[in-house]
């Protein structure tokens, strides 16, 4: 076995020890639409829709559980296809996401304005070449966040 392919198993391995319920993440379906992804579960052999959602994730991440390259690429071009404009534009939620910003981090720029200018051109490079949002869209974000009090 190759080098990559033996630390991606170990990787994943390790992942699949953090496997959890996520609290934060819900869904909402007409009955109509449950009822579908439910039949549709049932279809496939699964004891749940959540089992056939969780399946579909690991597709469309390429991560725990994919359903083979086939389906990857099937989950990706579809991802692709919905939403396909995240290539030409940037999304500052997602900036602070993949940079781990956490709540105090967000609540000192909002009340900081240098920290929040700093922030705010890391993320304009950061995406370079892309349509950025404005700086007022961002700190409305910020205020959003803050005043939920959770982490992204």
């Amino acid at each position: 076995m190759n080098a990559y392919l033996e630390r991606r198993i170990n990787e994943q391995n390790e992942d699949l020890k953090t496997k959890k319920v996520r609290e934060d993440l819900t869904l909402s379906l007409t009955d109509k639409a449950y009822r579908n992804l439910k039949l549709l579960a049932y279809k496939a052999g699964f004891e749940s829709a959540g089992e056939l959602l969780s399946s579909f994730v690991g597709d469309l991440t390429d991560w725990g559980g994919s359903n083979g390259t086939d389906e990857r690429d099937c989950a990706d071009r579809w991802y692709e296809r919905a939403f396909g404009s995240c290539e030409y534009e940037s999304n500052f939620r997602h900036f602070l996401y993949e940079l781990g910003y956490d709540l105090d981090d967000m609540s000192f720029m909002l009340e900081e304005e240098d920290y929040f200018e700093d922030a705010y051109e890391n993320y304009i490079d950061f995406n370079y070449g892309k349509e950025n949002q404005s700086k007022e869209k961002c700190i409305a974000l910020l205020k959003e966040i803050v005043e939920k009090g959770k982490n992204l």
